[in-house]
């Protein structure tokens, strides 16, 4: 009976030894399973983050560039420029992380495309005002391709010039406020910022601001006799030929705004218009000239 029970407990070891084998094998296939599906998540997260980090990127840049600069070549070249070369030269191909192309090895695939609205069957006879940018990320995931895809719309700037009076670029000091005035019945008159009797170029009536410690109100006539008053005149940015003829520029650039095919559009300014040197030495979009210490 001893031999027969010790035959008997001989047999449960070896099933339980099976079985915890089976278990063991089991939860060694679960864990990698889960370490696995952890790893992909993450991974996931980083490369669909970084995907979408290409995009605005993009995005933000378009912000940035005239409608009629924003197309496929341009943002190409501002993406390869930034993620595929480096400062000291080109990185090779296998080196690049991120690059546009159709046949690129990169990690990160990218395609930008630029649709003009007036471009698209049916809509050939509308003005050019606006431009579908569509851009794409793929990359690899678990052997799969993923792809990250965002369109956004650019629509044509309102061109505006004389260059409204920037008011950020006075220097004061502790204590000044800025007032924008107004003539009015021989006197300088305290108005707003957006009242349309400030300022008009086409009638040669200059943006002026008084710059004070004494605190005014909107109405309040400038006195005569305050000894702590500046007086600065905004002189827009402009172009003169020889003959005396100014344009009035864009921003900080050196193109005016006129019109072709029926919208506005930057225009490169002709040989014998010439900048004047105030303008070109900070780049401004116009400058604050003091006018007088008093009034």
């Amino acid at each position: 009976m001893k031999v027969k029970q010790l035959e008997n407990n001989n047999g449960f070891a070896a099933s339980d030894a099976l079985i915890a084998i089976l278990i063991l094998t089991l939860s060694a296939s679960i864990i990698a399973t889960l370490i696995y599906n952890i790893y992909l998540s993450n991974t996931s997260l980083k490369r669909m983050s970084k995907a979408n980090g290409y995009i605005i990127d993009v995005f933000e840049y378009i912000d940035k560039t005239y409608y009629d600069d924003v197309n496929k070549e341009s943002l190409t070249r501002y993406f390869n420029n930034k993620y595929y070369y480096q400062e000291d030269g080109a990185t090779s191909k296998e080196d690049a992380e991120a690059m546009v192309g159709d046949d690129v090895t990169t990690p990160f695939k990218v395609k930008i495309d630029v649709q003009n609205y007036n471009e698209i069957q049916g809509n050939e006879d509308k003005l050019d005002l606006v431009k579908e940018i569509t851009m794409s990320v793929t990359y690899k995931l678990g052997g799969k391709d993923q792809i990250v895809e965002i369109k956004r719309i650019k629509s044509r700037e309102t061109l505006v010039t004389p260059n409204k009076p920037e008011l950020s670029l006075i220097t004061l000091v502790e204590g000044e406020r800025i007032y924008p005035i107004k003539e009015m019945n021989g006197n300088y008159v305290v108005c707003n910022s957006n009242d349309s009797n400030w300022y008009n170029y086409e009638e040669n009536k200059p943006a002026q601001v008084v710059v004070t410690t004494t605190e005014l109100a909107i109405g309040d006539t400038v006195n005569s006799t305050d000894d702590n008053i500046k007086i600065y005149k905004w002189t827009p940015r402009y172009a003169e030929n020889s003959e005396g003829d100014i344009k009035y520029l864009y921003s900080n650039t050196n193109k005016y705004v006129g019109e072709q095919e029926g919208y506005q559009k930057l225009i490169s300014l002709e040989d014998d218009y010439f900048v004047d040197e105030k303008f070109n030495a900070n780049n401004s979009s116009g400058i604050w000239e003091l006018i007088s210490s008093d009034i």
